[in-house]
């Protein structure tokens, strides 16, 4: 059973949240209207792709304000926005660690002259709107437009928004996304750092047909509530990341490529009487970050939580391509993250299954390459997988994934990949373009070409774990992070260590998590989180033995 809606219920009343742009528009006019001031400015903060156009003509509709302003228009050119940001063509730059912040967008000229025209304005509704638009003046109502980073990156693979600033809709989706990730994700994050504390109102419009705003108030003491309690992700399904090909599927418990533990793409639900709220998860981290990740790991990775759970399910498909990961040091010069490190743990399996990992003894990079420039079909697809290692796997077994090595998503198997690096920096062999460029680049990232079986599969050493035995699993020098796995057929009590905890679980149909919140109920397969701020949580089988994962930091 997956819980594909998971909740945090917090007591409200109706003056706390609304739905759709009627209610809405009602609410802001009555307190437009408390407002003792001739001239009142309502900013709307937005994040990148948030429909702006559709969203800003639904609240003209709704309040009539007698003035509007759009924040795009101080911005500069396109052209002189990809100068100064170095912007290639594939959506990268040549920039290291790229750092930009919004009003390095704005053109100082436009921006005075709007600030000069507002102020001239001696009376009515000025409703000022866009990306960086608080920057502009001081609002009476500011309003944070805000959207999960998931569905952002659909909205750019629908070709339904752009680039800050650039007026390229149609280009190529993972040249948007690419930008997005290296550079605007940082200048968005570092506008919603600065307003999450002060906003009036949170607007959320994942669906921008029937949008759902709430008071700043009730909102961060929603936060407050969910740093003292475990609570699960919203999880969302990715059939697309991998192999470009929609996986559909009406079984309620198919895992469908799916991310269910991805503090900077899901989202936590709260439940305000009869709405149901999302939230992306990683304003938990921005709003107080050592409440949810504790000191320590708050100290080491600052605002990026490094635990990421998704699952691959191949168990009725298959994926022909073939993936590396670059060196970590590259990814650090890229993108500000730690030591890479990723595995898979086989949750189910079916007859045959197991996956390809790096080339057979004697099959050279060189080789490989030429073949797999000409792998064009399937059938070709399937060939050049046999120049790989194959590892048979059945359930419970997990395996290493190292930087630079080929391998797939296997065959038959239903795996909870944990990775501490996003996944944006995993290079496919055959992309959605089938560029044979891509193929080179792919193949440059190669070196580690038959990694030790030994090392990497199954490695698991017994530990004790709170008076129990378990296993840690994988070499201690692979990750900067603790995977441990145990199973209890009696409650076990399990000391938070004032740090973030991330738990799966692998066996058995149900169990109680207890502690000073209310208890919490788990299901095979699901993952959750513990928050720093949890002293403790006991673990209480319901009927019968259960097993977790449990991912912890090594720094204790």
């Amino acid at each position: 059973m997956i819980n594909k809606n998971p909740y945090i219920e917090i007591p409200c009343d109706k003056t706390s949240c609304w739905e759709g742009w009627e209610d809405i528009g009602t609410m802001l006019k009555a307190r437009i209207s408390e407002i003792p001031k001739k001239k009142i400015i309502i900013t709307i903060e937005s994040n990148l792709g948030t429909h702006i156009t559709p969203n800003i003509q639904a609240l003209k509709d709704a309040f009539s304000p007698n003035v509007t302003c759009r924040a795009r228009n101080i911005f500069k050119t396109p052209e002189q926005i990809s100068k100064l940001t170095n912007r290639k063509s594939n959506g990268t730059t040549s920039l290291t660690n790229p750092s930009f912040t919004i009003e390095d967008y704005f053109d100082t000229q436009k921006l005075d002259g709007l600030r000069k025209n507002i102020d001239f304005i001696e009376a009515g509704v000025i409703l000022i709107y866009g990306i960086g638009a608080y920057k502009i003046c001081e609002p009476d109502i500011l309003i944070y437009s805000d959207i999960s980073r998931w569905e952002q990156d659909q909205r750019f693979r629908r070709g339904e928004i752009e680039n800050i600033g650039l007026d390229n809709l149609h280009d190529p989706y993972r040249a948007k996304s690419n930008w997005f990730h290296f550079v605007e994700r940082k200048i968005c994050d570092k506008i919603k750092r600065s307003v999450i504390h002060d906003c009036d109102f949170f607007l959320e419009t994942n669906n921008w047909k029937k949008p759902k705003i709430a008071t700043g108030d009730i909102i961060r003491t929603a936060y407050e509530s969910t740093y003292s309690q475990p609570f699960f992700n919203a999880p969302f399904f990715d059939p697309e990341l991998w192999d470009g090909e929609k996986k559909e599927s009406n079984n309620p418990d198919d895992f469908s490529w799916g991310f269910d533990c991805n503090l900077d793409r899901n989202n936590v639900l709260f439940k305000f009487e009869d709405i149901l709220f999302e939230s992306p998860a990683i304003n938990l981290i921005f709003h107080d970050p050592k409440k949810i990740l504790g000191n320590n790991i708050f100290r080491k990775y600052g605002l990026d939580f490094p635990i990421r759970h998704n699952f691959i399910d191949t168990l009725d498909s298959e994926d022909l391509n073939l993936y590396t990961f670059p060196a970590s040091d590259r990814v650090r010069d890229i993108d500000e993250y730690h030591q890479h490190s990723e595995c898979y743990y086989v949750m189910e399996s079916g007859p045959q299954s197991g996956l390809s990992l790096g080339l057979k003894p004697g099959i050279s990079t060189e080789y490989f390459k030429q073949v797999a420039l000409d792998a064009n079909t399937k059938k070709l697809r399937r060939e050049l997988k046999k120049l790989l290692n194959r590892i048979d796997m059945k359930k419970h077994d997990h395996l290493i994934i190292p930087d630079q090595t080929l391998h797939d998503k296997g065959i038959k198997l239903m795996m909870l990949a944990i990775s501490t690096t996003s996944s944006i920096h995993e290079i496919p062999l055959f992309p959605e373009n089938e560029e044979p460029i891509e193929i080179h680049r792919c193949m440059d990232s190669v070196s580690n070409l038959t990694p030790s079986k030994e090392e990497l599969f199954n490695c698991e050493q017994s530990m004790d774990f709170y008076g129990i035995s378990a296993e840690l699993l994988g070499s201690s020098d692979q990750s900067e992070f603790e995977l441990i796995r145990f199973y209890v057929d009696k409650p076990l009590k399990i000391s938070g260590e004032s740090m973030i905890s991330v738990l799966n679980m692998i066996d058995g149909p149900e169990a109680k998590i207890t502690g000073q919140f209310n208890p919490f109920t788990v299901h095979y397969s699901e993952t959750f989180v513990i928050p720093a701020s949890v002293d403790n949580f006991t673990i209480e089988p319901v009927n019968g033995r259960v097993g977790f994962l449990i991912n912890r930091s090594k720094l204790g």
